[in-house]
């Protein structure tokens, strides 16, 4: 990045970024003039092409949304009934237990799923706000900015619930699984 920028190359990280250079005068010109495409064809094509990026984001977002909902957080709230199961049978069974690793396994458990939550409702209220948004281009840049950091944080959260969890717990295979398994 630093050798491109001292070029002076852009840096167009994202679909969104980059797009509006694909109509961009000198480009329409130069697809013209090797009569590569017409202005309408690369006007055109520059709209199929924002189009499908705001609707794969979006087709992300709810996929996401609805996985956490029916499967990630159902999970977690079944693994913290067996740790507050685990933890109120003990203390009955051995009122002088130590029940300090426990008690801090539900305690991480718990606010890690009420985080986890918490970004699932906002997800879903951002994903909600698309509608509000008229302009391709503005939605793009809304699903960019706002819904994929939000995708990223509840990915976060859910890698930090799957390293608590016991594995019978998880609903998916775990990175570990993934990785070193050998079939």
């Amino acid at each position: 990045l630093a050798e491109a920028k001292r070029r002076g190359l852009l840096n167009l990280p994202t679909t969104p970024d980059a797009l509006p250079y694909f109509i961009s005068k000198e480009n329409i010109e130069l697809f013209a003039r090797h009569h590569v495409f017409t202005e309408a064809e690369l006007r055109s094509r520059y709209e199929i092409l924002l189009d499908n990026y705001c609707k794969v984001v979006q087709i992300e977002a709810n996929t996401m949304l609805d996985l956490s909902r029916k499967d990630i957080l159902p999970a977690a709230v079944k693994y913290i009934r067996s740790l507050s199961e685990t933890v109120n049978a003990l203390r009955t069974a051995l009122p002088e237990a130590d029940c300090a690793a426990e008690t801090e396994l539900l305690r991480q458990m718990s606010d890690s799923a009420a985080a986890f939550y918490e970004r699932t409702q906002r997800l879903a209220g951002d994903i909600a706000a698309i509608r509000e948004r008229t302009e391709l281009l503005e939605t793009a840049y809304y699903l960019r900015d706002v819904i994929l950091p939000d995708m990223e944080e509840l990915r976060r959260l859910a890698d930090r619930m799957e390293e608590i969890m016991p594995r019978e717990f998880y609903p998916y295979p775990t990175y570990g699984d993934l990785l070193f398994s050998v079939l």
